[in-house]
């Protein structure tokens, strides 16, 4: 039986990595502010503004490198094209004794919505989901820790606006 989720599959051209340019400019501020106070206290040559030169310095010199920190780690980030909405990851752990529920839930219909258990912290068993913004893309994906490493469980499921919706309610209410 061929799973409803899986008709609409998206190109791999439909995910995609992108310039984030807010983060980039509001990190080039944080940078600017950040250089400006430092070269301010090296202007500052009177003997009563020690303290004062040096909370500017402490504090321009974190944002700097706050700001440096920020543009490194955040340069891009992944999209669904037809949309432009930002994709997130989730994580949702459940006990291993529900993992043939599950994968035979996911695998049979594709609508997690009826997921007949609740997720618990850390274990072997996780699903892993990739929801737009937008809620109208989420990609799912069973799998199980073996050797050290979370290995494939079920194919990748791809869903369309509709099924995104109510995995989005999933979460919500799982959480």
């Amino acid at each position: 039986m061929e799973n409803q989720a899986i008709a609409q599959r998206p190109n791999e051209q439909d995910i995609q990595k992108r310039f984030n340019s807010r983060n980039a400019v509001s990190s080039g501020i944080l940078i600017t502010i950040g250089v400006f106070m430092v070269s301010l206290t090296l202007t500052m040559h009177t003997t009563d503004s020690n303290i004062l030169s040096l909370v500017f310095m402490a504090c321009g010199g974190s944002m700097a490198i706050y700001g440096m920190i920020r543009i490194l780690s955040h340069a891009s980030r992944t999209v669904y094209a037809p949309t432009g909405s930002t994709i997130k990851e989730y994580h949702l752990y459940y006990s291993p004794e529900y993992f043939d529920t599950l994968q035979h839930v996911i695998e049979a219909n594709g609508v997690p919505e009826c997921i007949p258990v609740a997720p618990v912290d850390n274990t072997t068993v996780r699903l892993d989901i990739l929801m737009s913004e937008d809620k109208k893309f989420a990609r799912l994906q069973l799998l199980k820790y073996e050797n050290y490493i979370f290995h494939p469980a079920t194919e990748v499921y791809y869903y369309p606006e509709a099924e995104a919706r109510r995995i989005h309610a999933l979460m919500k209410n799982s959480k």
